[in-house]
């Protein structure tokens, strides 16, 4: 099942998630040091392009792939961005035609090794496939017990559905496929929110959206159980607490 293929996950999802992704590409930008722009990049699993959109600073022919048509018909700012609906392992471009592929908080969903054989063929030699996650670690500034909440009771009311955590991002299993494992960052992104954009956030989460799409409950009934469950962690409805979200980044090369 595709979580984001519903209509009410793609709308949900270009309200609710946060944008900080433009903090993630300066510190590709940096660690890549792309001085000049570079001439083409594409973004897979790009959702409604937050994360495409922020490639806009690095590189001057940007590309977007989703194989959510749903996603796509939210995807920010079409008139500079080159969207298109696909699956992550079947891109329709040309071998060797990009000069980096990034992917956010996605690949664990993929057929990975089916995703690495298309990346290695339309990445240019020595072009990069950068991964990075922008995940919920649930710690609120200066409330511990947000974090116990999160992992004791949300996430036991509504467990994550499954997915490849464990793929083995090493040169022992890279360079077979072509592609050498530089090195990872790791990082936060505080985010501000209210008790509403929180909720709302919540509600573009894959688990959520699983126990909706099954019939188990509405997106209303979750709505309202989280308002009583995070009332205890906002003072009132238009407090802002920081939350941070963790950030890694896999930098990985193809060799030839």
């Amino acid at each position: 099942m595709n979580y984001f293929d519903p209509k009410t996950a793609a709308e949900r999802y270009a309200k609710g998630r946060p944008d900080f992704h433009s903090n993630t590409i300066q510190h590709i930008r940096d660690h890549l040091k792309i001085n000049h722009k570079l001439d083409t990049a594409l973004d897979i699993a790009c959702g409604t392009g937050l994360s495409t959109k922020a490639l806009l600073a690095i590189a001057t022919h940007v590309y977007g792939t989703d194989s959510s048509r749903e996603m796509l018909n939210q995807a920010l700012q079409p008139d500079k961005i080159h969207y298109t609906i696909a699956p992550a392992e079947e891109q329709p471009f040309a071998d060797n035609y990009f000069d980096l592929i990034t992917v956010s908080s996605g690949v664990h969903w993929f057929n990975i090794d089916r995703f690495l054989a298309e990346a290695h063929r339309i990445l240019k030699t020595r072009a990069w496939l950068v991964l990075y996650e922008n995940h919920f670690i649930a710690e609120m500034e200066s409330n511990k017990a947000f974090t116990s909440w999160f992992f004791t009771v949300y996430l036991k009311k509504y467990p994550s559905p499954p997915r490849n955590n464990s793929y083995a991002w090493t040169n022992e299993n890279l360079n077979p496929k072509n592609f050498n494992f530089i090195t990872e960052e790791r990082f936060k992104n505080v985010v501000p929110l209210s008790k509403k954009q929180l909720i709302l956030y919540f509600t573009t989460q894959s688990n959520i959206i699983a126990a909706v799409e099954k019939k188990e409950v509405t997106y209303q009934q979750v709505e309202d159980w989280l308002d009583k469950e995070l009332a205890v962690f906002f003072d009132n409805d238009d407090i802002l607490r920081s939350i941070n979200y963790g950030n890694w980044i896999k930098f990985i090369q193809r060799a030839n």
